[in-house]
């Protein structure tokens, strides 16, 4: 059996394991060494969803060709938040200038905004996800004294209505929503993740 770690070939000496399921609680047990998880397995090509996962940990070593892992430590979390934090500080700057843009016609400026917060919401949710994997470092993430869950809660319906300004061309809407409702709640996202030691 081929063992592959984040796409690399890994030099791993298999000593008493005899099924996929012993060979997946070893690894696991070095992860933990180095603070880092799994995050995704696939068997022979196949990716193997949680549904299945017990089924395939009876497999034996022989009848597997290859096995692929991935993985992801406490670090790549932090280093992927303090990513968001800059990108977050970005996206602020153009918030301050978006109603001015809709006003004078430059839509396709504006509109660059709106898709890069739009996207860097959705990696801040999945590595806000990832994070749940290492408790000990980010369980106690709050934002302005609200957990991350609530926080979001709010922030959703604000990006709706945020939404429905641009559709149906409101500057003066967005303008009030940029300024007033969104861009402290970034600022607040910016702080938290400053606080991570």
């Amino acid at each position: 059996m081929k063992i592959y770690i984040n796409g690399q070939v890994a030099d791993i000496t298999l000593d008493s394991e005899k099924n996929l399921g012993e060979v997946l609680k070893s690894f696991e047990l070095e992860c933990a060494k180095n603070n880092a998880t799994t995050i995704n397995i696939v068997v022979d090509g196949t990716e193997v969803n949680a549904d299945e996962f017990e089924s395939y940990t009876e497999r034996t070593i022989d009848s597997i060709d290859t096995l692929e892992l991935t993985t992801i430590t406490e670090d790549d979390v932090l280093l992927s938040f303090k990513d968001i934090a800059t990108r977050f500080g970005e996206i602020t700057e153009g918030l301050k200038l978006i109603s001015v843009q809709f006003q004078n016609g430059q839509d396709k400026k504006a509109l660059v905004t709106v898709t890069q917060l739009a996207d860097n919401v959705d990696y801040f949710c999945k590595v806000t996800a990832l994070s749940t994997l290492f408790p000990n470092k980010f369980a106690d993430m709050n934002i302005d004294g609200v957990n991350i869950h609530d926080f979001f809660g709010d922030f959703l319906n604000v990006l709706a209505e945020f939404e429905d300004a641009i559709k149906n061309s409101d500057s003066v809407m967005l303008g009030d929503l940029a300024e007033y409702e969104i861009t402290p709640r970034i600022e607040s996202i910016i702080t938290m993740i400053d606080s991570i030691e």
